[in-house]
């Protein structure tokens, strides 16, 4: 699994702000700690200035012959110029409609409790001021292998906690953690068969080892 951490310009962190602040939900534990969560989809400048997948996306070769249709947003941040360089993975694809993202329904229900149990052991009665956000960044089903005719197909998913320190000004970096879970690799066809149940099932254990990153990553993410 890839985990990464780092720090975003300021601008990036303002519009991330304006974000944060709507659709969280409190968490308490018993002890009187609690801390606001956020679920949803990461910014694009928070993406690699790729929009974030809200179904499966499935790019095949005949995307990257068309050359056309790249999944990229202009950055804002980069004077009107995209900072992407041309990858399949930016490929906007096709977008199944049928299999909408399955973080805010499936992981973030499991991290609630996961969160509490931190809490209770380690908040001390604290009320955090600054929401904890989980966004879902990446769900993408792509070719291996451009020069073979029945290429296998990885599934590819990344997720991303974070959090403003609680001392934090405006000016302040956020504190980020990036779960990229090792993909599997299987023929399309296997993927799509019976309404794609071995994605549903895959990206299920993928979130299953997201949240063991997520536990990992509280003393960090909510430390005060």
């Amino acid at each position: 699994m890839k985990v990464s951490t780092g720090i975003v310009v300021v601008a990036a962190s303002l519009l991330l702000s304006a974000c944060a602040t709507t659709q969280s939900e409190k968490i308490t534990a018993a002890n009187g700690s609690s801390v606001g969560l956020y679920s949803g989809f990461a910014s694009a400048d928070m993406n690699n200035n790729r929009s974030p997948d809200i179904y499966l996306r499935e790019v095949t070769p005949s995307y990257t012959a068309a050359g056309v249709g790249l999944n990229v947003l202009t950055s804002v941040l980069a004077g009107g110029v995209a900072v992407n360089s041309f990858s399949k993975e930016n490929l906007k694809g096709s977008e199944i409609k049928a299999l909408p993202e399955p973080t805010k329904n499936y992981l973030t229900p499991r991290a609630k409790p996961l969160i509490a149990k931190w809490l209770e052991k380690n908040g001390n009665g604290y009320q955090y001021k600054n929401d904890l956000n989980i966004v879902a960044a990446q769900w993408l089903l792509v070719y291996k292998d451009l020069s073979s005719a029945n290429s296998d197909y990885e599934l590819r998913y990344t997720i991303k906690f974070y959090k403003k320190p609680e001392d934090a000004n405006m000016f302040s970096a956020w504190v980020i953690a990036e779960c990229t879970p090792t993909v599997v690799t299987a023929p399309l066809t296997d993927w799509q068969a019976n309404n794609y149940a071995l994605v549903t099932k895959t990206t299920e254990k993928y979130m299953d080892s997201c949240l063991l990153e997520l536990d990992n990553q509280l003393p960090r993410l909510l430390k005060h």
